[in-house]
């Protein structure tokens, strides 16, 4: 059986996903390989001998007992009979790819088991999962990326590296480290000098009393000095006598100092400069470039390089130099303190009416009852026949009664007399009195309250400023611009353009307006600047602004209200500060009755009815700080002393 077999498409099938996830070293399995068969030394580095027959059908069998227990999920048993069927036949590369694709999803497997044992909490035997990958596959990407941080960064510890064996871990590899600028080694203790002579040999002397070879350069003036001093060490006999000579000193080795005049150009020559690259955690890149520039400045480094998309200052200076701005960067560096702002806004609407009092009727009328009688009956003459005809009515009624019996029975209606309160007088000058409505008696009052609460967390730097809106953006016409085409077409009478009339095409153009819109922030703008002081109280100033539409148009141009709050508070760590604010507030009253009489107290429930509404709006803000990171507890930096160099140091 050919393992270019079906089988061997479901074998391929099945590893594809997991070989592209994790990459063996061909070669390497290759040596763990068992050798086919003993060779003699002569034929060592010949080409290996051609498998028999019997050896090619066995590899294929251990080949297909391998894609079965694959199959089955047997991983490591599909290993070996994998790699016995590459011994067997080294010839066919298909093995040998076998092999490695069977132990990628054996490592794969174990970097999942460990993956899981470390949810579970089961630290060791994830580690000893991990220490069995990487025991298959060392070179693995997957296996270290999953290797734990802590046992790695214990691991890398020199009195942890002592105890390790370097040939049983090859996954810790030493960082690469950068060495120092060379250190001078003078003889320790105190010497007495009292020498006179000229610059190189006064020089010479001294520094050989203390170990120290002297190398002059040809810019060294020829001069006598006098040099005496008692019990000084090799830090201050330097400093003093290359003071007095003008020079400065290189150190070329621990034991050996190159010597030159102290100019510019020779300082740029021989002072040993060393780089580093500083990282500014936060900075805008104009801020980065401001910082270079102080460095050049306050500190004279000649080379600074500024890389503004990773935030990093790269300089060349003296070590001393560099020390300096280390220390004056360190604040910086490390980071401020940040502020955690809670602001909860509440915005509190109240609206109350009442309406209580008696709605009286406020007018009165009078009319004859028999001329409003005989006017009824004349209007409804053929229901009064037909009311009489058929005994409804009596025929010698009178006309009152007759429109009584009508307005009773529904045959007829009178505005007039159903309005009818009251009579007085007889016969026919019998009035009636009426009104214009019924009376009503209120009792009544609505209420309504309006909560809306907004609630956010801004966090801000120590200094640094936090904006909070909320509101809308409100389109406001500033100005117009109309452009188009403005003449007479007179000028063009006569005139045609395919047939048309060029004084009616000018006639018909139009203009176009073109408006200038500046849209307003409409509502609340808050911004807040936390300050962490020392103490550990934080002061915040505040800028507070409410703005709305006032109502009023100037100019086709809506009118603004606007109200300002400008403070500063200071408040603990987690301490509330509260801000409230009055938006509007209206009142409003309205009183039907009688003039007069509903003027007078205790009349004017009885006889008049009485609207009252007040409507109010509140702003409640509640500002708490919480401090989530703390600045450096120092209170000022260190004292450098730039005018004490140890030149030949």
């Amino acid at each position: 059986m050919a393992p270019s077999s079906p089988l061997r498409k479901l074998f391929s099938s099945s590893v594809t996903a997991f070989a592209i996830a994790v990459s063996v070293s061909l070669p390497a399995i290759a040596q763990e390989l068992p050798a086919p068969a003993a060779a003699s030394p002569a034929t060592k580095a010949a080409v290996p001998p051609k498998p028999t027959t019997r050896q090619i059908h066995e590899a294929e069998d251990a080949y297909i007992a391998g894609a079965r227990l694959l199959d089955r999920g047997d991983l490591t048993g599909a290993e070996a009979q994998f790699a016995k069927a590459a011994a067997l036949n080294p010839s066919n590369p298909d093995y040998l790819q076998a092999t490695a694709l069977a132990r990628s999803h054996r490592v794969t497997e174990l970097v999942q088991q460990a993956g899981k044992a470390r949810l579970l909490g089961q630290r060791e035997k994830a580690q000893s999962l991990l220490a069995e990958a990487r025991k298959l596959d060392p070179e693995n990407v997957i296996v270290t990326q999953h290797d734990d941080p802590a046992a790695l960064s214990a691991a890398f510890h020199p009195e942890v590296q002592a105890t390790i064996d370097p040939s049983s871990t090859p996954w810790i590899q030493q960082p690469p480290a950068i060495a120092g600028p060379i250190t001078l080694l003078p003889t320790a203790g105190t010497q007495t000098f009292e020498i006179r002579g000229d610059t190189r040999e006064t020089i010479r002397q001294v520094l050989l009393r203390y170990g120290i070879r002297a190398v002059f350069d040809d810019s060294i003036k020829r001069q006598n000095l006098r040099f005496d001093v008692d019990n000084v060490s090799y830090a201050k006999a330097s400093e003093i006598l290359f003071e007095m000579a003008h020079v400065i000193a290189a150190p070329l080795d621990p034991h050996s100092v190159l010597v030159a005049d102290d100019t510019s150009e020779n300082r740029q020559r021989f002072e040993r400069q060393l780089e580093e690259t500083i990282y500014v955690p936060g900075s805008t890149p104009e801020q980065m470039k401001e910082l270079g520039a102080v460095v050049q400045s306050v500190f004279d480094v000649k080379q600074v390089t500024v890389q503004n998309n990773a935030g990093n200052l790269v300089l060349r200076a003296p070590e001393d130099t560099l020390s300096a701005i280390n220390l004056t960067l360190a604040d910086l560096i490390d980071g401020g303190a940040e502020v955690l702002l809670d602001i909860n806004i509440y915005a509190v609407d109240r609206t109350r009416q009442r309406n209580i009092g008696a709605q009286l009727p406020q007018q009165i009328g009078f009319y004859n009852v028999e001329s409003e009688a005989r006017n009824l009956v004349q209007s409804n003459q053929s229901l009064v026949d037909q009311a009489i005809a058929g005994g409804l009515i009596p025929a010698n009624a009178s006309d009152i009664e007759i429109a009584l019996a009508l307005i009773s029975s529904g045959a007829a209606q009178s505005s007039l007399l159903s309005n009818t309160i009251g009579f007085f007088g007889g016969g026919l000058t019998q009035t009636g009195i009426t009104t214009n409505g019924s009376s009503t008696f209120n009792f009544a009052m609505n209420s309504s309250d309006t909560r809306a609460l907004d609630s956010i967390q801004l966090r801000v730097g120590d200094r640094q400023t936090g904006n909070f809106r909320s509101g809308t953006r409100y389109p406001i016409t500033t100005s117009t611009y109309t452009s188009g085409l403005a003449g007479s077409g007179a000028a063009l009478a006569g005139v045609t353009i395919n047939g048309v009339s060029a004084s009616s095409l000018v006639n018909q153009a139009t203009s176009v307006t073109i408006p200038q819109i500046q849209y307003e922030d409409l509502g609340l703008t808050l911004k807040a600047t936390p300050t962490v002081q020392k103490s550990g109280l934080i002061s915040m100033k505040l800028d507070l602004k409410i703005e709305a539409l006032a109502g009023a148009v100037l100019n086709n141009i809506p009118v603004l209200a606007n109200r300002q709050y400008v403070s500063e508070v200071t408040v603990s760590d987690g301490e509330t500060a509260l801000l409230a604010s009055s938006l509007t507030r209206s009142e409003s009253a309205a009183v039907s009755g009688y003039p007069g009489l509903g003027e007078l107290p205790g009349f004017q429930t009885a006889t008049a009815d009485k609207i009252t509404e007040n409507d109010t709006s509140e702003l409640v803000l509640l500002i708490t700080p919480h401090l989530v990171r703390h600045r450096s507890s120092t209170v000022a930096g260190p004292r450098i002393a730039f005018n004490q160099r140890l030149s030949g140091n």
